[in-house]
């Protein structure tokens, strides 16, 4: 049974999140276990309660299913929600990005666009990370507080 309100209540403890790609494509493309879940989070990102941040790396996954199947009220759909949606941040790499990306690395077995990713949450200063990628959740712990979406359904 999905546990909506718990989820909810924690996530309003934050101020600045980190979106993994998974989160965003689960509103988006309306995956049914996680829907309502994403739904009330950006309810509350819309309500301007809550700030979000995803790294271009999030942007370039989010396309890539689109692109591929030559979708392109898909690709618009997706350019006009990361362009348009109120108090969401798209953060480019940086030199400071790409250096703490690499240490990241050097210190775990995370893929170099899941350390971007972490990478992009620390630089920026994020105060939690949600998403559903257990290994880079995991990594992600010694950093700053993860909520993995999986424990709530």
């Amino acid at each position: 049974m999905a546990r909506i309100e718990p989820f909810i209540k924690i996530i309003s403890n934050y101020h600045n999140i980190m979106l993994d790609s998974n989160a965003i494509i689960y509103f988006l493309d309306g995956t049914p276990v996680f829907f309502e879940f994403m739904q009330g989070f950006f309810e509350l990102l819309e309500q301007g309660r809550l700030k979000a941040t995803i790294s271009v790396i999030s942007e370039a996954e989010l396309l890539v299913k689109p692109y591929r199947e030559n979708n392109s009220s898909a690709i618009e759909a997706v350019n006009f929600f990361l362009e348009e949606f109120p108090n969401l941040k798209i953060c480019p790499v940086s030199r400071e990005i790409s250096r703490q990306a690499a240490k990241i690395r050097a210190k775990s077995d995370i893929r170099l666009p899941d350390a971007i990713i972490l990478a992009t949450a620390v630089h920026n200063n994020c105060d939690l990370m949600l998403g559903n990628d257990l290994k880079l959740m995991y990594k992600a712990k010694p950093y700053l507080p993860v909520i993995i979406l999986n424990e709530y359904v």
